[in-house]
């Protein structure tokens, strides 16, 4: 009777999180999502993530951002570190400037990965690039 039981309740789990869909967002999960177009998905306009040079942010808040970024159903967003890239000069870095980081981002259903460019050094209240929600 117990065995049967456990095995009922287990099948039950199984099927209730298999039919699981993801539904879209409401427009509120999108209030952090930067109007602009182009934001983290160009060299020119990337997310700004660190600071931690300058105490004003910790080393892993990059790490919390890829946590909470959403596609645009709620999908959990896979991200993969592509490495260094684009140089840029900012004088009030302490060397003068630095690299940003690529990163590539995908979910399920989406057909084509998308590369954002994040800096790792400076510091600016994050959004989330059109097309995805931070929760």
């Amino acid at each position: 009777m117990f065995k049967s039981l456990i095995l009922v309740m287990f099948i039950a789990l199984l099927v209730g999180c298999a039919s699981t869909t993801s539904t879209p967002l409401s427009a509120d999960s999108f209030i952090m999502t930067s109007k602009d177009p182009s934001y983290g998905y160009n060299e020119q306009n990337p997310v700004e993530l660190g600071g931690f040079l300058f105490g004003s942010k910790y080393e892993g808040a990059h790490v919390e951002y890829f946590q909470n970024l959403l596609g645009p159903n709620g999908e959990q967003v896979h991200v993969k570190r592509l490495g260094s890239c684009c140089a840029f000069e900012d004088p009030s870095m302490p060397f003068g400037g630095g690299l940003l980081d690529k990163y590539e981002l995908t979910y399920k259903g989406i057909s084509k990965p998308i590369i954002i460019y994040v800096n790792l050094y400076k510091f600016v209240r994050p959004m989330a690039p059109q097309g995805f929600a931070l929760q």
